[in-house]
């Protein structure tokens, strides 16, 4: 059985966008936690858990897995053609 998982759900190909997601998602939690325990919503942790999504966010769409290069389709990308070879003539 061949299963193929896509690029977007493929933890090896996309770390970094998990990482961001997982921030957004424990500095949500910790503001509806303190939301409803009536503490102030911005806190210490949901600082820097924000700060550390948008850093890994910043991460995930400036660095291209050099591994497997993709273009925003998710198309490999093609290596130029070679440039062409000048003679010397004599």
């Amino acid at each position: 059985m061949n299963i193929t998982i896509p690029r977007w759900l493929s933890l090896p190909t996309d770390p970094t966008g998990y990482l961001a997601a997982l921030g957004a998602v424990y500095a949500a939690a910790v503001m509806i936690y303190n939301a409803l325990n009536h503490h102030g919503v911005i806190d210490t942790n949901v600082i820097i858990a924000a700060i550390g999504a948008v850093g890994a966010l910043l991460t995930r769409n400036s660095v291209t897995p050099l591994a497997d290069p993709r273009n925003a389709l998710g198309e490999p990308l093609v290596a130029a053609p070679p440039a062409p070879q000048e003679t010397a003539s004599k």
